[in-house]
């Protein structure tokens, strides 16, 4: 067929989308309801609010769709003609994630559009977390706000939460390939409620990862980190990610791939989180 449309549904969301009237290729992905969240020249994510089963729900939607034939081009084989697509790819890890408790976010639905095998339009859609804040803006907007003792309490326990999910994640042999502070939610400034999201290029490993597929999420999260924490904070989030105490050989090798990744990502990061302070303990 020169022309598809499919949609796959999560378990028990074809009625509830279909009584939204939600239900179709062309439907979700022609949604207007609600805000946008984000935009770019081929992409958008809009926070819709819909009813289901008589209680208001919100849901994210993420569109893409292809704006030039180089785009096609580049991602042949990923997705855009050979491979599964990135919308089913992320559909998939963000399952696994709800699976886990890593993420209060859960699937609701994926849609691809292809002509003559291209993948043309897409979309992701997705149950929200409750109030959430990435952790890029806690830590820019709400940390700073907070008297000296407190502050030292929530910046530990922020690291100490952090540090779980990772370790927890790597556990399950997934590494995340966007693991920057934004794609780190906190539901309702609760520490201990915080959600991994946006995983498209997220990873199940069929052996544990090596140190460097680890280390490639911890650099992400340690990019902008300089400015915002003490040498020494980074280090104990490495140690309770690590679940030790001690600095060993493999703990070691884990840092030197970690600073070596890091490096090149730093002022890109910082400029994500908007930030105008210099680094206090910068490597």
């Amino acid at each position: 067929m020169l022309h598809r449309q499919r949609i796959h549904f999560a378990p028990g969301w074809e009625a509830r989308l279909g009584a939204c009237r939600l239900d179709t290729f062309d439907a979700a992905f022609g949604c207007a309801q609600g805000t946008v969240v984000r935009r770019s020249g081929s992409s958008e994510v809009r926070r819709v609010e819909v009813e289901v089963e008589g209680a208001p729900r919100v849901l994210f939607l993420k569109k893409s769709w292809v704006t030039r034939w180089a785009e096609l081009r580049s991602r042949v084989f990923r997705g855009r003609l050979f491979g599964a697509s990135p919308v089913r790819r992320e559909f998939a890890n963000l399952a696994w994630l709800h699976e886990w408790r890593l993420s209060e976010a859960a699937p609701v639905a994926f849609g691809e559009e292809r002509r003559a095998g291209w993948l043309w339009r897409s979309f992701l859609m997705s149950t929200g977390v409750a109030e959430p804040m990435p952790v890029d803006a806690f830590i820019r907007d709400v940390l700073p706000r907070l008297g000296e003792a407190e502050r030292q309490v929530r910046r530990g326990e922020l690291l100490r939460q952090v540090a779980r999910l990772v370790h927890a994640m790597h556990a399950r042999r997934f590494t995340h390939g966007d693991l920057y502070w934004r794609n780190l939610v906190i539901a309702q400034q609760n520490l201990a409620r915080i959600s991994l999201i946006d995983v498209p290029r997220g990873r199940r490993h069929r052996r544990e990862p090596g140190v460097r597929a680890r280390a490639q999420d911890l650099a992400a999260l340690d990019a902008p980190a300089p400015w915002f924490f003490r040498r020494t904070e980074r280090l104990r989030f490495l140690l309770d990610y690590r679940q030790t105490r001690r600095l060993d050989a493999g703990g070691k090798a884990l840092i030197r791939q970690v600073l070596e990744l890091a490096a090149p990502m730093r002022r890109k990061q910082l400029a994500h989180v908007r930030a105008d302070a210099p680094p206090e303990s910068a490597v």
